[in-house]
This record gives structure tokens, sequence and C-alpha cells, in this order.
């Protein structure tokens, strides 16, 4: 069950990384069709590390929120 759970989270971060990709390539004029594979291979896995990266800064910052929350009591 965690299998099929990781899959489908990472089949969706993979497809909303190659969204941001097209859209970002459309707002400088570039056809993302026009690439080869490997060079969208290699945009789509850097998008994918920055979506990790960011995702692991909201993750810390909402995990110190709480920390917060539950030492101050608000």
């Amino acid at each position: 069950m965690l299998d099929k759970i990781q899959k489908n989270f990472e089949s969706e971060v993979k497809d909303f990384a190659k969204k941001n990709i097209i859209a970002k390539l459309q707002m400088q004029g570039i056809n993302y069709l026009e690439l080869d594979d490997s060079a969208f291979a290699s945009l789509l896995h850097d998008e994918i590390e920055i979506l990790k990266s960011d995702s692991k800064k909201v993750g810390a910052g909402i995990g110190i929120g709480i920390v917060i929350s539950l030492l101050t009591g608000i």
C-alpha cells in the first residue's frame, strides 16, 4: 500500500514539474517539443529537485510553527 502511495506521489510531482517547465519555457518563447529528450529530462530532474527542496522548507516552517504554538500556548 505504501509503495502505491509513493508511486502515485512521485507521478503527481513529475506531472506538476512537467507543467511548470512547459509554462516557464512558454514564457521565454520556447516550444518544449523542440527540445531533445535529454535536455527536457535534465530540466525535469532539476525542477523535481527544486520542488522537493521547497517542500522540505515548507514542512520545516510548519513544524517550527507548531512547536512554537505548543510552547507558547497560543
